[in-house]
């Protein structure tokens, strides 16, 4: 009975966050930003064609300026390449491990992904002309940064975007 009464004042003043830690750590994971920090791709051009690979290196940064240390169990994404107004569908980015997300700081995930040429085999022009000739473009990765926290997984979703070329 002494809990229940001491408790009374303290939901009155702190409200339902007191309680609810989990509510708390979601509002914190909302306020996090994320941006494509960088998107260095390489050719491997190879005869025939279909032997040819993409490179690609990224990082992913994330700023949290909540005051709460925050850890993702994952973050994912589809990555696009928008050159003269065409959005063009390069692949799947996966970000596997859990990253701290220290209050107030900021944190980078990395990443080095590999595509062949029949995974992009409609994308290839464009994209050897933003490799090779360093044609304008915009990278686009939109997803979701996965959490958990007392047994309760949610997801933030996210968009970030960086722009290459001259």
């Amino acid at each position: 009975m002494r809990r229940l009464l001491a408790a009374v004042p303290l939901v009155l003043l702190g409200g339902c966050q007191v309680l609810d830690p989990a509510l708390q750590l979601q509002t914190a994971a909302r306020q996090l930003h994320f941006t494509l920090e960088r998107v260095e791709p390489s050719l491997d051009l190879a005869f025939p064609l279909d032997r040819s690979r993409l490179r690609l290196g990224l990082d992913l940064g994330v700023d949290n300026p909540s005051g709460v240390h925050l850890r993702t169990r994952s973050v994912s994404g589809d990555l696009h390449l928008l050159v003269q107004g065409v959005d063009h569908p390069i692949g799947t980015v996966a970000f596997p491990q859990g990253l701290d997300l220290v209050p107030g700081g900021r944190s980078t995930l990395h990443a080095e992904l590999t595509f062949s040429y029949g995974d992009l085999r409609n994308a290839w022009g464009p994209l050897s002309g933003v490799v090779l000739h360093h044609a304008p473009a915009t990278w686009t990765l939109a997803g979701e940064a996965r959490f958990e926290v007392a047994g309760i997984s949610f997801g933030v979703p996210f968009r970030a975007r960086t722009t290459s070329g001259s």
